[in-house]
């Protein structure tokens, strides 16, 4: 394939990787950073495999030249990224196969293995070389989240719907019983080692909120973070590169940054548009020093705040208004999103088939440009007889049958989240436009940021999916 003169993972980025070994180790670090700052938007492109919403994305240690996915598919997916990118190569499919959606997964600190988790009460544990399954370990519940120790590949943490984070062992027998870190009624649904100080852990609970944790105190957390607003649902944790600060996010609010040992929030991220109700996501730091972060939306957008160098930043309630960048380009709600920060690639799922790449150098066949002047074709929310039609009167409702491996987009699945989406924008009024203008984004904003009540008329069809809850 005929590369594009001055642009590409091949020319740019890997020019200044080389640069790197000839004596000039920053060189590569400074202008990735000031390529970043200088941008309003990414060049995207689209990396088609699943057959099924991807719920599940990591890219591997030293380098990021690999990103694993798993989705409803129950398919664990390798891709080469480089391959991926430049000559459209096919994902290698692990040969361990869930028996139901995919939820987690986690590279080890050589990328030999993956581990993944799901629906199924289980954890696989992969051989990325041969795609082999090396081992199973068997849960009470879903698993929500993993964890690799960044100092022992063989220690690994999980939070499940049971409400318990295990520490498990890979050497010891896969049905021994594992060291319970935490025990809650309510479901863990993320869990991260520190990776300075793995004695520690930080975790997610839908109900408790944002917790650090001493692998040598079990069943007792160090520091709920929040302050006097420290019980909140929360789905997603992770920490900074140097270990001294936690990103969180929170259903109904906005992402939120501590300090490791304060519990009262560094700053809050807000932007006009965004919100998070409807689904589960994750979040991450982006940048050489951990200097942004990234949240997906329910708004079918991806957003990138600056975390603010002076502390004061905000005012009294610490609220960063403004993002960095909004990414649009997904067509449904954005759920995972990681960064390389060696190819300062951002990668993000979530409700479609595909996996968006986004990049701030052109890679071949990617569209839109660094200034945000090339609009998207923005697409209408499913009416309510839409969705009635698509889903509750097609015979097959939202079965996970995907004997027809198609790539191409689900219109069940969209409008199923569509009405999720609909819901929180109006109250199901029958007399609303259907498309999801700024006004109707505004008003669900403003709904997110005053509404505790969960939506309880959709409850039941949810709960009855082979699917994540949405919330």
């Amino acid at each position: 394939m005929k590369e594009v003169r001055g642009c590409g993972m091949r020319s740019a980025v890997g020019f200044l990787s080389r640069r790197t070994i000839g004596g000039q180790p920053r060189l590569k670090e400074d202008f990735q950073r000031r390529r970043l700052a200088g941008c309003s938007s990414l060049y995207k492109k689209d990396m088609l495999g699943h057959f099924g919403c991807v719920n599940a994305i990591e890219f591997s240690n030293n380098g990021g030249q690999w990103l694993v996915s798993g989705g409803d598919d129950r398919r664990v997916l390798l891709w080469h990224m480089e391959k991926a990118i430049h000559s459209r190569a096919k994902p290698i499919k692990l040969k361990g196969e869930h028996l139901s959606n995919i939820f987690c997964l986690a590279f080890d600190s050589s990328n030999k293995r993956v581990f993944s988790g799901g629906n199924d009460e289980q954890v696989i544990l992969h051989d990325v070389e041969r795609g082999e399954t090396l081992n199973v370990f068997l849960h009470d519940d879903a698993v929500y989240g993993l964890s690799v120790s960044p100092i022992n590949d063989n220690i690994f943490a999980s939070s499940s719907d049971d409400g318990r984070v295990l520490i498990w062992d890979t050497r010891e027998p896969p049905h021994g019983e594992p060291f319970c870190l935490a025990n809650y009624p309510s479901a863990f649904h993320s869990v991260m080692f520190n990776p300075v100080e793995p004695r520690l852990l930080a975790t997610a609970n839908s109900k408790e909120g944002v917790g650090l944790w001493d692998i040598r105190k079990p069943r007792s957390s160090l520091l709920r973070y929040g302050g006097s607003l420290s019980l909140q649902s929360a789905m997603s944790v992770r920490f900074n590169s140097m270990g001294t600060h936690l990103l969180a996010l929170r259903r109904r609010l906005p992402p939120v940054l501590y300090e490791l040992h304060s519990r009262l929030p560094s700053f809050q991220f807000d932007n006009q548009g965004y919100f998070n109700s409807c689904t589960m996501k994750s979040c991450c730091f982006a940048g050489d020093h951990d200097q942004y972060i990234l949240s997906g939306s329910d708004d079918f957008n991806l957003y990138m705040w600056r975390i603010p160098n002076d502390p004061e930043a905000g005012g009294p309630g610490r609220v960063v208004n403004g993002a960095f960048m909004v990414l649009k380009g997904h067509r449904s709600i954005v759920n995972q999103v990681r960064f390389n920060p060696h190819t300062y690639m951002i990668c993000s799922s979530g409700v479609e088939k595909v996996i968006k790449v986004w990049s701030p150098y052109q890679q071949p066949d990617s569209v839109g440009d660094l200034e945000g002047l090339v609009e998207d074709k923005s697409r209408s929310l499913y009416t309510h007889e839409e969705y009635i039609s698509l889903v509750l009167n097609s015979g097959s409702g939202l079965s996970h049958d995907y004997i027809s491996q198609s790539v191409q987009e689900d219109p069940r699945m969209m409008a199923f989240f569509d009405s999720l989406v609909r819901r929180e924008i109006e109250g199901w009024s029958s007399d609303s436009d259907s498309d999801l203008s700024e006004g109707a984004i505004l008003q669900l904003h403003a709904r997110a940021r005053r509404s505790t009540r969960a939506m309880q008329s959709i409850n039941l069809l949810v709960m009855s999916l082979p699917h994540r809850p949405p919330f």
